[in-house]
């Protein structure tokens, strides 16, 4: 974005045209229709392959454990922090004044960025048609925040090692090494072996197909909905819904289906998801497509930049507070609520000698600040940085369950950033 923002500000690769010195340039100053349509594209095909591997139900939800409490508090945080943000003197008031009516707009995204990730960010702006130095301002702003909040998030989590309680986190192990032998199989078919997996170019294509599906049924359904020239684009909600609908439901091992079973000559069955793997390379590649083409305004953009920085800056400072505290507030309030009277204590003593049980509850789990610190990673960053500080600080048994959780913000944070806006606006 930044690259792009500083190529499209001066002209990029200036091209002599005839016989005059007449010049054309791929990325001209203030942008181009054919950056928009990039964004635009870009944008409808990431969406859903980002979601190809968003499973919300039975085994998916029980391989998270205590780690989905702690990712509920982190999104209750953010929720919480977005409204009371927004209600300070001055916050909302600026937003207008610097970005218009786009300014609840891009304060409704980035609730859903801090909860999700980028992908929500953007589909809650072209869902409610935000203007391209509305999105480029309510980027530039969030990512100088984010200089501030991993650093902290690194230098709290480097103090704690891994979580040591029994949760459901075992499976989540096991979950690990099943990712572990499918990239083994796939690197056995690159080499030539017989394993009957789909192939890497029929995963890419079978994932490019499922997205082009959900993004043109996204776009009928919307066309049937609309109620007028003034209506949100509903086509990315749409498409999200119909990407984690299928991701949840559609049948393994069915034609087209994100998940398979793979059998090998052992005689045990590991779980593929190669059309989910393909479909987030491809994903991620638009999603980088599309914040390049966020800085084709170029130079146009410092006005509206400029001028939103201290409201969005408030507004952001404000939610990462809040969210904070609220999670800091969860901690102390499970601590003191599980902390023992003497009483207690000579109870737990002779329940022990008589072998009784004295496992943590659910919640004295999603309180441990390990847990905390990665579901807040996965609610403001997603799923890839929460498990990057899992996998930093070697907390093996959150690295799995991050990532489910991650994806599930993605799932979610779209729809609650236009519930936001929807309660803001009237």
């Amino acid at each position: 974005m930044a690259l792009t923002f500083a190529l499209s500000s001066v002209g990029f690769v200036p091209a002599r045209i005839g016989r005059g010195w007449k010049f054309q340039t791929l990325l001209p100053p203030g942008g181009s229709s054919a950056a928009s349509f990039l964004q635009r594209t870009s944008l409808s095909l990431a969406t859903p392959l980002l979601l190809l591997g968003t499973g919300l139900r039975g085994a998916a939800l029980r391989r998270c454990g205590a780690l989905l409490g702690s990712f509920a508090l982190a999104s209750f945080g953010t929720l919480v922090g977005s409204i009371v943000a927004l209600s300070l003197p001055g916050v909302r008031g600026g937003l207008e004044a610097s970005l218009g009516g786009d300014g609840l707009k891009v304060a409704a995204a980035l609730l859903a960025k801090n909860v999700g990730g980028g992908i929500n960010y953007v589909a809650v702006c072209s869902c409610l048609n935000a203007s391209a130095e509305a999105i480029a301002a309510g980027l530039c702003v969030d990512n100088v925040m984010a200089l501030a909040y991993f650093p902290l998030v690194s230098f709290l989590a480097s103090r704690y090692g891994d979580v040591d309680d029994d949760d459901d986190d075992s499976s989540a192990v096991e979950e690990e090494e099943v990712q572990s032998s499918d990239a083994s199989v796939r690197s056995n078919e690159w080499d030539g072996g017989d394993v009957d997996e789909t192939s890497p170019i029929e995963a890419l294509s079978h994932a490019f197909t499922l997205a082009a599906l959900a993004t043109v049924m996204g776009r009928i359904l919307n066309a049937k909905l609309a109620r007028g020239p003034g209506a949100p684009n509903l086509s990315l909600p749409i498409s999200t819904l119909l990407a984690v609908l299928f991701s949840t439901y559609y049948p393994p091992d069915a034609f087209l289906s994100p998940t398979t079973k793979i059998s090998k000559e052992d005689g045990n069955d590991v779980k593929g998801n190669a059309i989910a793997q393909a479909g987030e390379t491809l994903g991620t590649s638009l999603l980088y497509l599309f914040f390049a083409t966020a800085g084709a305004p170029g130079w146009r953009t410092k006005d509206s930049v400029r001028s939103s920085f201290p409201p969005l800056a408030s507004f952001l400072i404000g939610l990462y507070g809040i969210h904070g505290l609220i999670l800091w507030g969860a901690k102390r309030i499970v601590d003191n609520a599980g902390a023992p009277t003497p009483d207690e204590d000579d109870d737990d003593e002779g329940a022990s000698r008589n072998g009784g049980s004295d496992a943590p509850s659910y919640w004295t789990k999603a309180a441990a600040p390990q847990r905390l610190l990665a579901a807040s990673s996965a609610a403001i960053g997603g799923p890839a940085t929460a498990v990057a500080l899992a996998r930093s600080f070697r907390w093996t048994k959150l690295a799995s369950p991050s990532l489910l959780v991650g994806n599930f913000g993605y799932a979610v944070a779209t729809f609650l950033g236009l519930a936001f806006y929807g309660a803001f606006k009237r």
